[in-house]
């Protein structure tokens, strides 16, 4: 009988620790559970401000200011990029929260999906900052050709009021001739100015036509898979794996 009794405490005992034990993964796998759908959530933050983003570059309305909005509207799109820098740290920090091996965390679909907008949000905001240069130097450059423009358009203004103002000499011949040649010269120097603004006006048409293609050739396309990925991953997608590192980290945690 004593043998009997001794066996049953060992069994309550087994039971009560097998209990626990249970007790204590279980509550781990919840907490497993509460981290991915944090996770989940700034994934999802994440990918709406880079297709944000992406959506902004790529619209049709922007291709059509002039290079200095162009410019403008850019600078401030990297401003809001800014915003990609704590979104990144608070996907990171979900992850590491998991407590999961790094080989089954990398193998989850959601986790694989954070670090390809990782990727991404990375090279939108290079892509971006290249675009910037190129038309912070096209603007630096069309500036430059107004600039000269004007300074032409001064000189032709010029040239008229001096035809317009000059009285004509009507009682010596040769000063008449004189001034008849002065016009002269003066009509082809504005023919001259007007030739040069002409080729100015066609260089600025050519110089924005080359900038808005050279930023277009650098607009960064969504990331294929990323538009619907994150809204499609199912439940079971989102559950942690069975491995047995699960069990181990549960065990730890405990």
């Amino acid at each position: 009988m004593e043998g009997w009794s001794q066996q049953v405490k060992y069994l309550s005992r087994r039971t009560e620790e097998l209990q626990q034990l249970a007790k204590t993964r279980f509550q781990s796998l919840q907490d497993a559970a509460k981290d991915m759908l944090r996770l989940e959530a700034e994934v999802k933050s994440l990918h709406a401000a880079v297709d944000q983003i992406q959506v902004a570059l790529a619209s049709p309305d922007l291709n059509k200011l002039s290079l200095r909005e162009q410019l403008t509207q850019r600078q401030l799109l990297l401003v809001d990029m800014e915003s990609f820098k704590q979104q990144v740290a608070s996907v990171q920090q979900c992850q590491s929260a998991l407590r999961l091996p790094e080989e089954v965390v990398t193998s989850l679909p959601i986790c694989r999906t954070a670090q390809s907008l990782q990727q991404e949000a990375s090279q939108l905001q290079h892509t971006t900052i290249q675009q910037c240069n190129i038309l912070q130097e096209a603007v630096v450059q069309y500036e430059q050709y107004e600039l000269e423009v004007r300074n032409l358009q001064r000189l032709i203004e010029d040239a008229h009021r001096i035809i317009q103002d000059r009285p004509v000499s009507t009682n010596n011949i040769q000063e008449l001739q004189a001034q008849i040649h002065h016009h002269e010269e003066l009509t082809q120097k504005i023919r001259g100015y007007q030739e040069q603004i002409a080729s100015l006006h066609s260089k600025c048409k050519m110089l924005t036509v080359k900038a808005k293609h050279a930023t277009m050739l650098l607009t960064v396309t969504e990331v294929e898979g990323l538009s619907d990925g994150v809204e499609e991953l199912s439940d079971e997608e989102l559950q942690l794996p069975a491995h047995p590192s699960v069990v181990m980290v549960s065990e730890k945690a405990s």
